[in-house]
């Protein structure tokens, strides 16, 4: 029976970190109703098939774990024993396919072993027949053959007893007694029959035989629903063909930025007898080029991006906020949008805040530097950056029966890289794996001027392929602000090559001794002195980067720009440039551009003062060196209780210093 997913290893370690279940003790198969010899054969032909405990942790706890909680003979093993397999031949087993999963690559557990009542350990080693769909595999192992097997019988009618055998909940070699109840045929289309029974299984069951009273094999169990055993009937078994190994499965593929779905079936086949390694190997392969296509095809399926009917909202929009922000379908109209996620906050030590936001399964990040922390080690280095979020943010380790303990670290990566986004953005990737639980933690972290943004998941190690390229899909749609205070500017432009392409032209000074802060991108410069506002270290710059439609081409790049007097954000200047909107959006947004172009309040360059709110506002439009009737620049400025004097005058001195090239 199924007592985890094909895709999850996880589970495996339900016995010694969830407390569902225990496992290892040993003793004598039960067997009640079966003569001598078939007690005998149950003895000498029935298995576990066990996966040998992961030697190292180099995860650091808030506490020392308390061993002494967990059973002794649990703690004791070496091995996690994950199912059952039975002998059917001198040098023959068979199980459940699900229960040595081919189909997956398990980071931690690499080896697949069966183990003998007298725990004698034997490594599998060649395939000799199976399917995944039916959930069966016949195999051998390394230095064993067999005196006592099974045998088949395909006959079998409604209500002849029958016994399942199994290494129930790991506890040793089990037959529980029951009656035949039919069959049902596979959900998919029928194509052949599944075997009821009423005997009993537990997780630790799967692969074992369902054999009558006189120890021939009916079927072969897979899985317990509602108190009914179903197995693979002997007739499946025994006339399937042996040439090949058939591997199929059907999925439903979704993304986390889509709506649509697609559902696609995978198939292949591999010539046997084949080393088991090797078969598994050929069909991980060969899954990850459909799981590619297989999303090639999801992502042809959606609303066209950026260049499609359905990107009116998406093109222009721009996060005002510092967390960054995810573009999507929204599934209410099929438009793609920018998203509002709900952010949460910590405050970390010497200022820094660690944002964050949860969606299906994955965590966003947006750290704030501490400003006691090196902005080099903040933006690029994996560790550090997962020690920093494990301190702030609770992750636990359930020991037993919710025995909890907080982790500090995992360590270093189990492996890092680099990826370059679709918006020529280097992003720094790495994972860990999580020995105990058989799952990776995976980060990708974008380096900002401010402090990095950061995406985590932690998925079953065997996925690892699969969740990288849906996080690397996802960067290609994560909106970021580069934001930073004008020292921060200076040490992330340092960092070389995570500057993004659309910055690859910017030019930032800042001279502290003058007060003086100068920067240019190709469509405008910028250059303010004190005259403006009495600039320090904490000012800070905002470039936002958008996607645009400039007539029929789809641009991208900086169209607006904040600077702020401090880091509080009490006085600033906003330049943005606007676009022309796309009529699909409607009178709202036309009748706004239409007030650009008549200079209306704010940007009729009159000061506006809010007694109610302690501050005043002026705006203006800013003529450009070439005219374009689809582009217009405006500068806004608000100031904490100035006079009109104030604000004239400090907004013409900032004119002075802004040139528009186009």
């Amino acid at each position: 029976m199924r007592n985890r997913s094909a895709k999850n290893y996880a589970a495996l370690s339900c016995a010694l970190f969830l407390g569902s279940c225990a496992l290892f003790s040993k003793g004598a198969p039960a067997g009640g109703g079966l003569s001598p010899s078939v007690r005998k054969l149950v003895s000498n032909a029935v298995f576990e098939v066990v996966l040998e405990k992961p030697k190292d942790d180099p995860v650091v706890y808030e506490k020392e774990l308390n061993w002494e909680l967990v059973p002794y003979a649990i703690r004791s093993d070496n091995y996690y024993s994950i199912g059952t397999a039975f002998a059917v031949s001198p040098t023959e087993l068979a199980t459940a396919f699900h229960v040595i999963n081919l189909g997956t690559e398990s980071k931690v557990y690499t080896k697949y072993y069966v183990r003998d009542g007298a725990g004698g350990v034997f490594e599998v080693d060649k395939v000799t027949g199976g399917s995944s769909e039916r959930d069966f595999l016949f195999f051998t192992v390394k230095g064993r053959t067999f005196s006592d097997y099974f045998t088949f019988k395909k006959e079998l009618s409604v209500n002849e007893p029958v016994y399942s055998i199994g290494n129930a909940l790991g506890e040793g070699i089990v037959v529980r007694a029951g009656m035949t109840l039919g069959v049902v045929p596979e959900s998919e289309s029928g194509r052949w029959n599944l075997l009821k029974s009423s005997a009993d299984g537990n997780p630790g069951n799967s692969g074992g035989p369902l054999v009558t009273p006189r120890g021939q094999v009916v079927a072969l169990v897979t899985s317990l629903r509602d108190n009914i055993l179903y197995s693979t009937p002997a007739s499946v078994l025994m006339d399937y063909q042996r040439e090949n190994l058939v591997y199929r499965i059907k999925t439903t593929y979704e993304h986390l930025i889509l709506t649509n779905t697609v559902n696609k079936t995978f198939e292949m086949e591999i010539p046997l007898p084949a080393a088991y390694k090797t078969a598994q190997r050929r069909i991980v392969d060969a899954y990850q080029k459909h799981y590619i296509e297989a999303m090639g095809d999801l992502f042809n399926g959606a609303p066209e991006y950026l260049s499609g009917p359905n990107n009116a909202y998406l093109l222009g929009a721009t996060t005002s906020s510092i967390f960054p922000q995810l573009d999507y379908v929204d599934r209410n109209d099929n438009n793609w949008k920018l998203s509002r996620f709900d952010v949460k906050s910590i405050n970390l030590d010497a200022g820094g805040r660690l944002l964050y936001a949860g969606i299906s399964g994955f965590n966003f990040f947006k750290i704030a530097r501490p400003k006691t922390t090196p902005l080099a080690s903040l933006n690029t280095d994996p560790r550090f950056i997962m020690d920093m979020i494990l301190r702030n943010w609770r992750t636990e380790r359930t020991l037993w029966r919710g025995d909890k303990y907080r982790i500090l670290s995992f360590g270093e990566p189990t492996e890092r890289g680099e990826y370059r986004d679709s918006l020529g953005r280097t992003w720094i990737t790495a994972y860990w794996v999580i020995g105990f639980d058989d799952r990776v933690m995976v980060m990708y972290i974008l380096p900002l001027p401010g402090g990095p943004a950061v995406i985590t998941t932690i998925q079953a190690s065997g996925e690892l392929f699969v969740y990288q390229w849906d996080i690397q899909k996802t960067c290609d749609h994560i909106h970021a602000a580069y934001s930073a205070t004008f020292e921060e500017w200076g040490d992330f432009l340092a960092l070389g090559k995570y500057r993004p392409d659309f910055l690859t032209q910017f030019t930032f000074n800042w001279t502290k001794e003058k007060s003086e802060i100068d920067f240019a991108l190709p469509d405008f410069s910028v250059a303010a002195g004190p005259a403006v506002f009495p600039w320090t270290d904490l000012s800070e710059l905002f470039l936002l980067p958008a996607h645009y439609k400039l007539r029929d081409s789809i641009q991208f790049g900086i169209t607006k720009t904040v600077l702020n007097r401090n880091n509080r954000g009490d006085d600033y200047i906003v330049l943005v440039k606007n676009i022309k909107p796309d009529a699909r959006l409607g009178p709202e947004y036309q009748d706004k551009w239409d007030d650009l172009l008549q200079e209306k309040f704010p940007f009729n360059g009159r000061s506006a003062l809010s007694p109610k709110d302690n501050n005043g506002s002026i705006g203006v439009l800013l003529p450009a060196r070439f005219s374009d009737d689809e582009i217009r620049w405006t500068l806004y400025m608000e100031l904490e209780n100035p006079t009109e004097t104030e604000l004239t005058e400090k907004l013409n001195q900032y004119r002075k210093g802004v040139t528009i090239v186009r």
